[in-house]
C-alpha cells in the first residue's frame, strides 16, 4: 500500500466483490472469527443482498475503508430488528492484511461512532473480540468502549485448546 490515506465511505453494490475477497482472506488466516474459511458460504449475490439491507435500515450502516480509491476494509453495524433490541448495533470488522497498521480499523471504527452518535435509533454499539486480540481491545478501549462480559473459553479449536471471547460495548449516551 502507498501512502495511509484512509477515508471511510457507505459501501455500493459496486463493493461487493472486494469486500467478499477480503473478507475470505482474512478468514483465510484463522485468528480472528469464529468463522473458518471452508465454512463461509456467502456469495456476490448474498454479499450485495446484505449491503442493500444494511443500506435501508434505519438503525444499520455498511461502511468501507478505501486506500488509494481501493476497498482494503469493511464495516457492518447491524442494528437490532425487534423494538426491544433496535436501539444496539452490532459491530462486525475486517481489515485486508497489507493495509493493517495504516489505521483502517480506526477510520472505519471513528466513522461508525460519528454515524450511530448522530442517528436517533442508536443508544449503543456493541461487538465481540476473541480475549487475546490485543490490537482490536487496545482500539475498542481507546475509543472508549468497556468490557461487558467475558464468555470464558466459548470457541474450541481444531487442536482442541479454546479461546476466550469478550462482549464489549459503547454507550452513546451518558443516562442507561
Amino acid at each position: 500500500m502507498r501512502g495511509c490515506t484512509v477515508r471511510a465511505e457507505h459501501g455500493v453494490d459496486a463493493d461487493t466483490g472486494p469486500v467478499l475477497e477480503i473478507h475470505r482472506q482474512v478468514l483465510a488466516e484463522g485468528a480472528w472469527f469464529i468463522t473458518q474459511a471452508d465454512e463461509f458460504r456467502q456469495t456476490r449475490a448474498w454479499k450485495a443482498a446484505a449491503i442493500r439491507e444494511l443500506a435501508g435500515a434505519s438503525n444499520s450502516c455498511f461502511l468501507v475503508g478505501r486506500l488509494d480509491n481501493q476497498v482494503v476494509g469493511a464495516l457492518m453495524a447491524q442494528g437490532g430488528h425487534l423494538r426491544r433490541s433496535r436501539h444496539v448495533a452490532r459491530i462486525e470488522i475486517f481489515v485486508d492484511r497489507p493495509a493493517r497498521g495504516c489505521g483502517v480499523g480506526r477510520v472505519l471504527m471513528d466513522a461508525v461512532v460519528a454515524w450511530a452518535r448522530h442517528n436517533p435509533e442508536l443508544r449503543k454499539l456493541a461487538l465481540t473480540v476473541f480475549a487475546d486480540n490485543g490490537r482490536a481491545i487496545t482500539l475498542y478501549d481507546r475509543m472508549g468502549f468497556q468490557v461487558e462480559g467475558r464468555r470464558s473459553r466459548e470457541y474450541r479449536l481444531a487442536d482442541g485448546t479454546y479461546r476466550d471471547d469478550l462482549v464489549m460495548a459503547l454507550w452513546l449516551e451518558d443516562s442507561g
